[in-house]
Order: structure tokens, then sequence, then C-alpha cells
């Protein structure tokens, strides 16, 4: 019986994590838009040929289902325009605006060079896998070198730093250290940054380059 639990349980688990992230992420994008296309829905339901008195989960999904489409069509409409010059002009009047409000121009100005630097197509966010002394030096870390050490921190007398590395944490490496280090200090490794990330979110199961082969591949 404990068997089957687990091995039921290690079926579901992947289905469901897949199911909430999907969810929440399309919570997230549809929520600022879910207003305004609920009250399109109800105002035109009559023409639409629908019935929604009493029916608020209905509306809740349809708008939620309506905003998605809105969203991606504005998307297409940014991205056509991001070949055109129309898309500089609306960041600058962005910027200008969220410039100059307390708190939001700060908001604003870290998730835009974060975004810039993530999702840049000339610039790879994490140059390599290494190792590194971490938390002291009688053990390794998993890191990932992210460049070279801002001039900034190589002023004045601050020891000398050549690397900036960041260390994930298990089984969530969306948080984790940013340590600046000399080369001497980091060991290279030959894993690809997708492995490494698959190594931490497993707690160290699924090793680098391992392929967890499925029930039906097991009985080949």
């Amino acid at each position: 019986m404990k068997k089957y639990f687990f091995t039921g349980f290690i079926t579901l688990l992947p289905i469901a994590l897949t199911i909430i992230i999907v969810s929440w992420l399309f919570h997230l994008f549809t929520a600022p838009l879910a207003g305004i296309t609920e009250s399109i829905l109800l105002a035109y339901e009559k023409n639409l040929g629908l019935s929604l008195e009493n029916h608020d989960k209905l509306v809740l999904f349809l708008s939620r289902i309506f905003a998605l489409i809105l969203l991606l069509i504005l998307i297409l409409l940014l991205g056509f325009c991001g070949q055109r010059f129309l898309i500089n002009f609306f960041l600058k009047i962005a910027d200008r605006i969220f410039s100059h409000i307390p708190l939001v121009r700060t908001i604003y100005r870290l998730s835009s060079d974060i975004t810039k630097a993530v999702f840049s197509e000339n610039k790879k966010t994490f140059k390599e896998t290494v190792l590194i002394p971490f938390p002291h030096q009688d053990s390794l870390a998993i890191g990932l070198v992210t460049g070279e050490t801002p001039a900034i921190f190589k002023q004045g007398g601050i020891p000398k730093t050549e690397l900036a590395v960041f260390v994930p944490t298990a089984p969530h490496p969306m948080s984790g250290f940013v340590l600046l280090v000399q080369k001497k200090m980091v060991f290279p490794v030959d894993v690809s940054v997708e492995d490494a990330f698959k190594f931490l979110i497993s707690c160290g199961v699924v090793h680098p380059g391992e392929h967890i082969p499925t029930k039906d591949q097991e009985k080949i």
C-alpha cells in the first residue's frame, strides 16, 4: 500500500505543480484586465446570445479568458511596434511618468533593469556554472557566474574581487546570495545552467545529465 501511495504521489505531483504554476500565472496576468472584460461581457451578453444571470463563476471565468486574449493581442501589438519606432516613444512617456512618482520610480527602475538584463537577446544572465566554498571553506555550493565585479566595489581598501557569483537556494532557486569573489575561489564545472537548476530544485535527487525514465521506459 505504501509503495502504491508513493508511486501515485510522484505521478501526481508534477501535474499538480504545473497546474498550480500555470493557474497562478493566468490569474496574475489577467487580473488587471478582468474588471474591464467583465463589464464588456455583461454589457453585451444579449448580443452574444448569453444569459449570465446568477452565474458569477462563469462570468469570472469568461472575463479572465477574454482578458487573456486581450493581453495576448496587446503583447503582439507591442511586439510589432517594438520593431518600429513607436515602442521607444511609449517607453519614453512611461519613463517620464513613473520617474517622477515617489516609491513607484524605484520599483519601475528596478524591474526595468532586471527585465532588460534577464531577457536581453545579446546577453546571457548566467555565464557559467561553478562550485564555490560556501557557507564555509569545508563545503562547496553551486554558483552561477553573472559577470565581473562592478568597478565601484573595487575602490579604496576593499579586498580585491573579480567575479559576481549568484548562489541559489534549494529547492527554491529564485532566492539566494550574491557573492563577490576572486577567480581562484571558484571551480568551473561542465554543467549547464538548466541542469544546475534541476539539481537544486530536486534537492540533489536529479543529477546533471541524468534522465529519469518513465514507467513505460523502464519496462523496455
